[in-house]
């Protein structure tokens, strides 16, 4: 999380910039919905929120909750009534949609479609004044959300920003680069639930095994919400040989868990890219008592 006086800042920025501007969502799925929450929720929220009847039930249920949002007739009217436009569609209706609607030189599109390049972008929202990308995690519904953006914009990143930690570049290659990491999630609940699952084994209840599990994870990871470039190095290094949390990273490291993790990145990445992943030989890790036996 962002330091108090620097969210404060970012807030009373992101509400001038935002002052009269109005935000619409053409589809209203997951992800938009969470930002639409996150953004209704800020201690300025946005004065006017138009989304699309593309999710009926969200929409509905988000017009109920924020009076500054309204459901469009259609997709069209999204765009006639609103200034920066939140693309969440589909992947593989994103050129129908957008190609069945008139953009103007005075919108801002932000595209939520994770495969969509910049260069199909502009053309499908063509004469739009700017076109960019982000990808946000679902918790910017509690202001405790990460996104990856590019290219930066004067508003839009102050947006995100203000929804927890927004990481924008400049280039669309290093967007891609970075865009893998947001795979992990599964992978971190996947260890989280092998904890739960572990002290359950040894007759823990499982409600008491999950709140301890979660409590754990989220507080060894606050050291780190904010880092430097030498950070997790620090962190790792931190760990006291012959020590338990030492123990632990040892074998995880001689099961090979770290280099199985690159590779997963490393294969998230080339099908980012649309190319072939690297071919591999994998070895599954296998775990059984050793004989005691002379």
């Amino acid at each position: 999380m962002l330091p108090p006086s620097l969210l404060s800042t970012i807030l009373v920025c992101s509400a001038a910039v935002t002052s009269g501007t109005t935000l619409g969502f053409v589809g209203v799925g997951v992800m938009n919905e969470a930002l639409v929450r996150g953004l209704c929720t800020l201690e300025v929220p946005p004065e006017a929120v138009v989304l699309s009847p593309r999710g009926a039930a969200k929409a509905a249920s988000l017009s109920e909750d924020f009076e500054a949002a309204t459901v469009a007739a259609d997709n069209q009217q999204v765009l006639d009534r609103s200034d920066i436009i939140f693309l969440g569609v589909l992947p593989a209706q994103l050129e129908a949609v957008c190609r069945e609607l008139r953009f103007e030189p005075r919108h801002t599109v932000v595209s939520l479609v994770s495969t969509a390049p910049l260069a199909l972008l502009r053309e499908c929202c063509s004469p739009a004044g700017k076109v960019m990308r982000a990808i946000p995690l679902p918790p910017v519904a509690q202001h405790r959300g990460a996104t990856v953006m590019c290219p930066p914009h004067p508003v839009v990143t102050p947006l995100f920003e203000s929804l927890g930690t927004a990481v924008a570049v400049e280039a669309e290659e290093t967007l891609l680069k970075l865009m893998p990491v947001t795979a992990l999630m599964g992978q971190l609940y996947a260890q989280q639930l092998a904890a739960q699952s572990w002290l359950q084994e040894q007759g823990v209840d499982a409600g008491a095994a999950a709140r301890w599990v979660g409590a754990v994870y989220h507080t060894v990871s606050y050291d780190s919400a904010t880092p430097g470039p030498d950070t997790f190095a620090s962190l790792v290094e931190e760990q006291t040989p012959g020590g338990l949390n030492e123990q632990v990273l040892r074998e995880m490291r001689e099961a090979g868990a770290s280099l199985a993790l690159r590779d997963s990145l490393d294969d998230v990445l080339a099908r980012i890219e649309g190319r072939p992943a690297a071919a591999r030989e994998r070895t599954a890790y296998s775990s059984s008592p050793a004989d005691p036996s002379p």
